[in-house]
């Protein structure tokens, strides 16, 4: 066995709800609201129909909710779950330098089986919060070796993450745990393909990363193992996942700082280092009342993972939603980006030929404080001017935009009543003693 499971699982059995500093639980809460939004947004989306279609299809024990479906059994729900959260790219990122997609894949296994044990929601929050904690560590040290080698983050760390919050929930033992954790690393998978073809396949990472998480909790509980040296083993998850490595991440300040206070937001339906391009875009047009016919050439510097993504024309929304150069295109023409435009305005004639005029390429100076800063540098020239913003790092988003992006993605499948009433019940939740009073509203 390699220290770092037992670890991990000693760290999991013994998170205490009630040591838990109060700015750590609202900012999980927060978290777990934003789940819950691009969940109801997905919902009407075909890829989240399709998996939907399938579970309905298996029926099963109705033990947990699949969001504006009713019960099914708790895996089932997971998947449906987590290929919802993913499924219109405006879920949360990790903690500096993880870059994976956490809440996609820990929150919808925490409810899943927190809703089937009947746990309180002051255990969810835990749950929750163990997730985060594992999966962000785990990333940064496989940080960028295992994008390097193809492996899409969110599928794999998201089912290690999935699997703390579910053996948490599930009130697994140490040696449990360590087996869960073996479990979940023989299960990780998820590949970087899709930002080739721009298919459907990323969003159903989250939702096996969901299922598999759960699946594995459940399995170590009935007693069967798992490699317990899954990380640093000859054959573990960090050798076989990922071109580079540092174990010393794997620790980094676990039991005394919470990765999950870094974690991030997104304010557009997104890759993550496209939104600060995107709102200077947007900030540029505004100010100097850009006209798209006016733009000769558009530049745009990025650490070089970012600057990796060169196509100019997106075939399908998922490019638009990875692809610098159309990004920040559509925010020209359309002066306004959220979630509908990557998805209703890659085809524009206009976005297409400002994609034909981008450079994407990578910025000496923002790569050297890559990963630790997150910078952008945007250059616009027109017939006329030449205008520029240069940003060293992403800023914060303000808690009371998580509350206002939840209520604009809710209403999409939910009134405005019911969008209000989830929110006071997630800010009650540590309050909550049976979460049917959520479920129902969901």
């Amino acid at each position: 066995m390699d220290e770092y499971s037992r670890i991990f699982a000693k760290y999991v059995v013994d998170l205490n709800y009630d040591e838990l500093p109060a700015e750590v639980i609202k900012k999980t809460k927060m978290h777990f609201l934003d789940y819950l939004g691009n969940t109801f947004a997905a919902h009407e989306m075909p890829w989240s129909q399709m998996v939907i279609s399938i579970v309905k299809q298996m029926k099963g024990e109705p033990q947990s909710t699949v969001i504006g479906e009713g019960k099914y059994p708790m895996m089932n729900a997971a998947l449906a779950n987590g290929t919802m959260a993913h499924g219109v790219d405006a879920d949360d990122s990790g903690a500096r330098p993880s870059w994976a997609h956490p809440g996609a894949c820990i929150n919808p296994a925490a409810f899943a089986a927190a809703e089937t044990e009947g746990v309180s929601g002051k255990k969810l929050i835990t749950g929750i919060l163990a997730g985060y904690e594992i999966s962000c560590r785990v990333d940064s040290s496989m940080y960028p070796g295992l994008r390097d080698r193809g492996f899409h983050a969110t599928g794999v760390v998201g089912t290690i993450g999935a699997t703390a919050a579910a053996g948490k929930i599930l009130g697994l033992n140490e040696d449990q745990m360590v087996n869960a954790f073996g479990l979940a690393g023989t299960q990780a998978a998820g590949l970087e393909e899709w930002l080739t073809t721009g298919d459907m396949s990323k969003r159903l990472h989250a939702g096996k990363a969901a299922m598999n998480g759960v699946l594995a909790a459940l399995l170590a509980r009935e007693g069967y193992t798992g490699p317990s040296s899954v990380f640093a083993g000859k054959h573990g998850l960090l050798t076989t996942h990922s071109e580079s490595y540092d174990t010393n991440r794997l620790t980094d300040g676990l039991g005394t700082e919470y990765k999950i206070l870094g974690c991030k937001f997104k304010p557009y339906a997104c890759c993550h280092e496209l939104c600060p391009p995107i709102r200077m875009a947007l900030q540029l047009r505004e100010e100097h009342d850009i006209k798209p016919d006016d733009v000769k050439k558009i530049r745009i510097g990025l650490n070089h993972i970012t600057a990796e993504n060169q196509l100019k024309v997106a075939k399908t929304p998922l490019h638009a939603q990875n692809q610098p150069a159309v990004a920040v295109g559509i925010a020209l023409v359309e002066g306004k980006v959220f979630l509908k435009e990557f998805f209703e305005c890659y085809e524009d004639s206009t976005v297409i030929e400002l994609g034909k005029k981008t450079e994407v390429y990578t910025d000496p100076e923002i790569d050297a404080v890559f990963p630790t800063k997150i910078g952008t540098r945007l250059e616009i020239i027109t017939k006329d001017n030449h205008y520029a913003l240069f940003e060293e790092d992403k800023p914060p988003i303000p808690s009371s935009f998580i509350q206002e992006k939840f209520t604009a993605l809710a209403t999409m499948l939910v009134s405005e009543e019911t969008a209000e009433k989830i929110i006071q019940a997630v800010n009650r939740l540590e309050q909550i003693e049976d979460l049917g009073q959520l479920s129902n509203l969901i």
